[in-house]
Order: structure tokens, then C-alpha cells, then sequence
């Protein structure tokens, strides 16, 4: 029963991929759908986009081994989901109507008027895309070997062949609609796991005795001995609240609505239905209580705790929805990731930088798009055969490579007049080199600072994007100008 409602489910998405496919004329609907979508279907694809198989999968196997300090990445992420459409939505949605905008290298080309700025936040996205990916294939893989009874390779392949059909085929059109689906069977799983689960365990006050009894502190809002301490609540504030304007498969969804004044509607629903999702993660410590009182074997890896809890105490057709639900998740950021990935080669290196703004013909722009896509997906499924980390870790690893290369000189820049081309190259620069360099260090044990990795390099990114903007020439911008032509309203 669990087979037959997962493999349900994944026909749909193919079915919906495979009907988008007409409805694709060239690079423009393929990665922004047209700009043609309401407040619901765009709200509902920045939740799906930010809760993703890292969210799910990953979150939920931290929480089983750290309890509620890791609910703080829930918060914060529901805040930054509210900072987001505040700071960045409005101007975005105006800058990419009036400049034909299509990624977020596009308006920083337009605002610092530099191909260099365009190239190395390109490479940004597509090195933290890559990683993220990886972590979205990996739980991918995870999920499914539970479902389908085979090894995880085996899992994987089957589980990027469908991603790749519809995903390939339907480009935006496709990735939006099947949010919607996504986002509904996300949060109708997410409190049917929630309820059932605090019943089986006997309320939250019982359920945090015992979580309490194991470990005092799992119950904190920080640990004080643990590995999630005050600076790692810190560093969270830093990437999950500030940070989620640089997280480009989220934010590039504000070139898709119809009308800005629509935007107002699509924050509330997002941060709402992300905020429901999230309840989700009480099986890590739903696991914790039942592998204490011997009601199930202790999980082999975080990354299996959710698929496996599921298993074992919902009926075959509950846990095939929310097995439905957790595949959905995957899907749906695995979809925007390979999206922005390849728009970052194929608009942003190839046709901005490589052909200098060259005019493409509209159906070898969009067999290009596609293509380039597909060798996305292969090259991310290679990599994530054996991949280096625990989802969870991997996916704040990537994070912190969108915040430190993205949010200076896109959330401050596109406000600030004064900041200039040098200071926004060198800030983005660093904030790369940074996030990817430490992360290493830390990952090989070489230098391992209280702060995490992608807080650090945000830090170094700001503080030099500032720092040079002041001691630079400052430089006209071409969206500081005055409207010369009306705009939606």
C-alpha cells in the first residue's frame, strides 16, 4: 500500500511535467513561468522550496540527536521567510519587470553594472546548488530505500529519473504546479505525524519528561555542554533569519507573480504553511522516546529516522501519504535547485558573459536550458552516490554559501546607493571563498569556530562590502534612476 500510493504519487508529477512540456516556448517561461502566477501558487513554492528533503529528512534526524535546540532553525526560518518578502520581494519583482530580469545575477549586473559581479555570483549559486542538491538526493535516497525495500543507490536512480522527467520536460511551469500539490500533501501529512505521534507518546508534557531524562539538554533552547550552543543559536539568527534573502531558489520565485501588490498575500500563506511543515521534526523526538522504551531499534543514521518511524507506527496508507508528503518536500527543492543551477550556466555564464548578451534563438535558448539541466542532474546524482555528510549538516553547508556570496550585495546593494562594483566583486568574492574554505577546515577537524562557518563568512562578506563601498568612488545605477515607464502596480 505504501508502494502503490508513493508510486502514485510520483506519476502524477511526471504527468504534470510531461503536460507543462507544451507550454514552453523559451528561456523566460522555462525558468520564471512567464511571471504569470497568483499569490497562493507563489507562496506556496517558497514554503515548499524552504522546507525541502534537507528540512524533512535532515532536520528531523538532528532533532533525534539534539533535540529542541534544533527547532530555533524552524523559527528563525519562518522569520526570515517575513524578512524576505520584506526587503527583497517589492524591489525584485520591479527591478526584474522593468529590466527583463530572469535570475538573481541578472539585477546585480543591472545594479553594479558588471560582468564580473554577474560571473562570481553565478559560480556562487551553482557551487552551493551542487551541494544542496546533493543533500536533497540524499534523502531522497534515504526515503525511498525505506519505501521500496532496495539499496540506496538503486533508490536514488530511481528517484532522480522521475525528478529528471519532469523537471527537464516542464521547466517552471511544471516546478510551480506541483508545489501547490506538494505544499497540500506537505501539510496535511506534516499534522497528521504531528497528532498521531503525541498521542502515541503520550502528550508533550510526558514527551518532554522523557526527552528531559535523557538528556536535560535537549529540552533547551541551546545546549550547554552540547554541540548546538549560544553560538550556534547565533549563527542561525545570522543564516536562517538574514540569510534567507540570499537563498536563490527561494527568492527567485518573486520574479514569478503576477502583480506586487499580490506579495502582501504570498508572505503570510508562506510563512504559515512552512511554519505548519515544521511540526514534522517531533519524530526525532517522538524516536527518541520510543528507542528509550524499546518500542523500536534505534535508527543507524539521523537521516533515517523519519522514514523509519513512519513505518513503523502509521497504517500502510497514512504512511504512504506521508511518505508522499516527504518525497514532496524532496521534489520540490530538488526542482528549484536544478532550476537555478542551470540558469546560472546557461543565462548567467553562457549567454550574459560567454556570448556577451547575444540574442539566442528562442528554441535552442530553451533546448539548451534543457539540456544543460539534464547534465546537472546527472553530475549532482554522481556526486551524491557517496556523499560526504549527514543531510542536515550538508544542506546548512550550502546555506551558508548563498548567505555570505549573496546577501550583501543584493539586500543592502539594491537599497543603498552609496555601495559600489569593487566592493560588491570583493564581497561576494570572499563570502564564497569563505563559506567553502571553512566549512572544509571544519569539516577535517583543522579549525573548528564556536560561530558557524556561513555566520562567519556573512560577516566578512558585510563588513568588506561596507568597508570598500566607503573608501571607493561611489558610481551611478541604472535602477536608482527615475521610472521612465510605468510599472505594475
Amino acid at each position: 500500500m505504501i508502494l502503490l500510493i508513493g508510486v502514485l504519487y510520483l506519476l502524477v508529477i511526471m504527468g504534470i511535467g510531461l503536460y507543462s512540456m507544451k507550454h514552453q516556448k523559451d528561456m523566460d517561461t522555462y525558468y520564471t513561468g512567464g511571471r504569470r502566477f497568483g499569490p497562493w501558487l507563489v507562496a506556496l513554492a517558497v514554503s515548499s522550496t524552504t522546507m525541502s528533503g534537507y528540512g524533512f529528512i535532515g532536520l528531523t534526524g538532528l532533532v533525534y540527536a539534539n533535540g529542541y535546540p534544533v527547532f530555533m532553525i524552524g523559527i528563525f526560518a519562518t522569520a526570515g521567510i517575513f524578512v524576505s518578502f520584506l526587503i527583497l520581494a517589492k524591489p525584485m519583482r520591479k527591478i526584474a519587470e522593468k529590466f527583463g530580469s530572469m535570475t538573481i545575477p541578472d539585477i546585480l549586473e543591472v545594479r553594479y553594472n558588471s560582468k564580473a559581479v554577474r560571473g562570481i555570483t553565478a559560480l556562487a549559486i551553482l557551487g552551493g546548488a551542487i551541494g544542496y542538491q546533493m543533500a536533497q538526493y540524499k534523502a531522497l535516497g534515504n526515503m525511498l530505500q525505506t519505501v521500496l525495500g532496495v539499496n540506496y543507490e538503486l533508490a536514488l536512480f530511481i528517484g532522480v529519473a522521475i525528478l529528471t522527467v519532469y523537471v527537464v520536460a516542464g521547466g517552471m511551469i511544471s516546478a510551480v504546479w506541483t508545489d501547490l500539490i506538494q505544499m497540500i500533501v506537505m501539510v496535511v501529512g506534516s499534522l497528521i505525524v504531528f497528532i498521531g505521534g503525541m498521542k502515541m507518546v503520550g502528550g508533550m508534557n510526558q514527551l518532554n519528561a522523557e526527552v528531559s531524562a535523557i538528556n536535560p539538554d535537549m529540552v533547551n533552547a541551546y545546549h550547554t555542554a552540547g554541540p548546538i550552543g549560544i553560538f550556534a543559536f547565533i549563527s542561525y539568527f545570522f543564516i536562517y533569519v538574514i540569510g534567507h534573502q540570499g537563498q536563490p531558489h527561494v527568492v527567485s520565485k518573486f520574479y514569478m507573480i503576477k502583480k506586487v501588490s499580490m506579495l502582501k498575500w504570498a508572505c503570510v500563506i508562506a510563512a504559515s504553511t512552512y511554519a505548519i511543515t515544521a511540526l514534522l521534526w517531533f519524530v526525532g523526538l517522538y524516536t527518541k522516546v520510543m528507542v528509550e522504551r524499546g518500542e523500536m531499534a534505534a535508527p543507524s543514521s539521523p537521516d533515517l529516522v523519519a522514514p523509519l518511524f513512519i513505518e513503523n507506527f502509521f497504517h500502510p496508507v497514512v504512511a504512504g501519504l506521508i511518505f508522499a508528503a516527504v518525497m514532496a518536500a524532496i521534489m520540490s527543492t530538488s526542482e528549484a535547485f536544478l532550476l537555478v543551477a542551470s540558469s546560472s550556466i546557461v543565462r548567467d555564464i553562457y549567454q550574459q558573459i560567454y556570448k556577451k548578451g547575444e540574442k539566442i534563438p528562442q528554441k535552442k535558448e530553451l533546448a539548451l536550458s534543457r539540456w544543460i539541466t539534464l547534465s546537472v542532474i546527472v553530475l549532482t546524482f554522481l556526486l551524491s552516490i557517496n556523499p560526504p555528510d549527514l543531510v542536515g549538516w550538508l544542506g546548512n553547508a550550502s546555506w551558508g554559501i548563498f548567505v555570505a556570496s549573496l546577501v550583501p550585495v543584493l539586500s543592502i546593494g539594491i537599497y543603498w546607493k552609496r555601495a559600489t562594483r569593487i566592493a560588491a566583486i570583493w564581497s561576494s568574492a570572499l563570502g564564497f571563498v569563505f563559506s567553502i574554505g571553512l566549512y572544509i577546515l571544519k569539516v577535517k577537524e583543522i579549525y573548528v569556530p564556536a560561530l558557524d562557518t556561513g555566520a562567519i563568512a556573512l560577516i566578512i562578506s558585510t563588513v568588506s562590502f561596507v568597508g570598500i563601498s566607503l573608501i571607493t568612488k561611489p558610481e551611478a545605477s541604472q535602477i536608482f534612476e527615475k521610472k521612465t515607464e510605468k510599472q505594475s502596480a
